[in-house]
């Protein structure tokens, strides 16, 4: 094979779509489990452009516009739904967020800071006091996720892509420092000119094995559903609120997904294979007193539980995405920190013009290097929350 990935979720379903779409080579495609098994499947998918670097701004219209136009080229539903977005934060953050909004509004993305009363113009239903104000996206949306990385792998299977589900990846073939493909749990082994880890939680114990300690973690982030009570009016918009650490969004079922910004808290996972998918009482109920903030009425509202996803993040909580340190023939596309399905059809392209035939567009490879740690040169953040970007 001239490339095969490692990983079904988001990130591999598009890396093998857009390299088979641009005739870069035979393509295949080895997930351990089902698609969307890792972080994927529990994701929030949210898509919005508010972030605060050109480079990662970039990426995110480049991919919302993307999803946006998905189920009119390939003729299959991803429920792209588009509410707006709104990042709330104090007066005393707004330099900071008015900083960022220019520069979001200079790449062309239709943002504007607004003071307390348009926000309670905005959410006639929400308490957002005076010192407050927001950066509102009109343009940001989700998509659901499971739903769409199968979409996204069978268009990948149309354009040629070979795939395999419920083979493990158990080590590399190798000739000193070049990798030559892959060995797999059923004996058999892959040759490959380019081997691409897009394992996500599993990434970097994969790698760690072939003799290469990279920065990744994997964490347990929370995440509560509430169903809003009978005659609730809320808009049902998606928020970041930096005030109380708290983000939430409508899911298509009709309840509300909760979790916190903070990733400081949430668990590390030795084994993402067997790990509490579940979630406590404790934090179903801090989730509902924050939320309950913003919305009053969800002091009042029934919860359906949650359940604990899977993040896989670095120390600057941006991805490692470029050859990896030390060996030929691989590269490493890992360490998302939250922010996977907002940039993955920017990731897919970027990384199918680097070693195939694609064309380029935002992506740029020197700004996700993986070794940018052992040079000290981590991506600066503007926020106290790196999911945030």
């Amino acid at each position: 094979r001239d490339f095969v990935i490692v990983g079904g979720g988001i990130m591999g379903a598009m890396m093998a779509l857009r390299l088979a779409e641009s005739a870069s080579g035979s393509i295949l495609l080895v997930e351990k489990s089902y698609p969307g098994a890792g972080s994927t499947g529990k994701s929030g998918a949210i898509l919005r452009q508010h972030y605060s670097h050109k480079v990662t701004i970039g990426m995110a219209r480049e991919s919302l516009y993307w999803y946006c136009g998905f189920e009119d080229q390939y003729g299959l539903d991803i429920s792209f739904n588009r509410p707006g977005m709104a990042f709330i934060c104090k007066e005393t953050d707004r330099e900071n967020l008015e900083r960022n909004v220019q520069l979001q509004q200079s790449l062309g993305v239709d943002t504007t800071v607004i003071d307390s009363q348009a926000l309670r113009e905005l959410e006639p239903a929400g308490s957002f006091a005076d010192e407050e104000c927001a950066a509102w996206e009109p343009e940001a949306g989700n998509v659901n996720p499971v739903q769409t990385v199968h979409a996204v792998l069978d268009c990948a299977i149309r354009a040629g892509a070979d795939v395999r589900i419920g083979v493990r990846v158990t080590g590399f073939l190798r000739d000193g420092d070049r990798i030559q493909g892959i060995e797999l749990d059923d004996g058999n082994c892959v040759a490959a000119g380019m081997v691409i880890v897009a394992a996500g939680p599993w990434a970097g114990k994969l790698l760690e094995e072939a003799g290469v300690p990279l920065p990744l973690q994997t964490l347990r982030p929370e995440q509560a559903y509430f169903e809003p009570p009978a005659g609730a009016r809320e808009k049902r918009l998606i928020y970041g609120d930096l005030t109380n650490g708290l983000y939430w969004k409508p899911e298509l079922a009709g309840w509300t997904r909760v979790g916190l910004l903070d990733m400081n808290d949430d668990a590390v996972v030795d084994d993402p294979d067997h790990y509490d998918e579940g979630v406590s009482g404790e934090f179903i109920s801090k989730c509902r007193e924050r939320l309950s903030r913003r919305l009053p009425h969800y002091c009042m509202s029934p919860s359906w539980g949650g359940v604990a996803a899977l993040y896989t993040v670095t120390p600057d909580s941006h991805p490692l995405i470029g050859p990896v340190p030390g060996l030929e023939g691989i590269w490493v596309v890992s360490g998302f920190s939250g922010h996977g399905f907002k940039m993955a059809p920017a990731v897919g392209r970027g990384v199918a013009a680097a070693i195939g035939n694609d064309q380029a567009g935002h992506f740029e490879a020197n700004f996700f290097a993986p070794d940018r740690f052992t040079r000290k040169a981590p991506i600066e953040v503007s926020y106290g929350y790196g999911i945030l970007g």
